[in-house]
């Protein structure tokens, strides 16, 4: 917990991993709490937050465990976010695994998760990968995460998209689970 007891759209902004503008955004539409002072400013009580992001399933930046690498899996395969928690249980003293469903829930996951690694599917409800990756990419706080796509829809043009979106690395599924644990242990140390 903070010593003040509220915050600005500026620090609300970093630990939900989206712009300023977003979270005035947000207040704006009654998605969050907040208190105008008399100059127009907008400040959100620290329990306000706290509950918006636990309603969004955020995990805040103070709840990660120090000293692990924070891999962010983004797959609306229940079963596939299943897999990827299961293959890093043996090295769960190194790295912690945290997952959304959709790209809506991983923009507001990456700024409580600050991954090293990104394992972003590309067709997904809400928001596509290719998106969620543009995003990463273009916002000054993320651009340097790693982001790896993996697609059931693995063809040429799909590849050629992803990495010009900024994707780091591309894998088609069925995956090849050797290659892709090796490239996110490389791409988090």
């Amino acid at each position: 917990m903070r010593d003040t007891e509220y915050i600005t759209t500026s620090e609300a902004g970093n630990i939900c991993g989206v712009t300023r503008t977003t979270i005035t955004r947000w207040i704006d539409d009654g998605l969050l709490n907040a208190f105008i002072t008399p100059g127009g400013h907008r400040k959100i009580r620290r329990e306000d937050i706290d509950r918006f992001l636990a309603a969004k399933n955020i995990i805040p930046p103070e709840a990660t465990n120090p000293g692990k690498k924070n891999i962010l899996v983004v797959d609306d395969n229940p079963y596939d976010l299943k897999l990827f928690e299961a293959a890093f249980l043996v090295a769960k003293d190194k790295y912690q695994v945290h997952t959304a469903s959709d790209g809506f829930e991983a923009i507001y996951k990456i700024g409580g998760v600050n991954p090293e690694v990104i394992v972003l599917d590309l067709m997904m409800p809400k928001m596509d990968g290719f998106e969620v990756c543009s995003r990463i990419k273009s916002n000054e706080h993320t651009k340097d995460i790693k982001v790896i796509v993996t697609t059931g829809h693995g063809e040429e043009e799909n590849r050629k998209k992803a990495l010009k979106c900024g994707a780091d690395a591309f894998f088609p599924k069925p995956l090849d689970w050797t290659t892709l644990i090796e490239k996110i242990i490389k791409f988090s140390q």
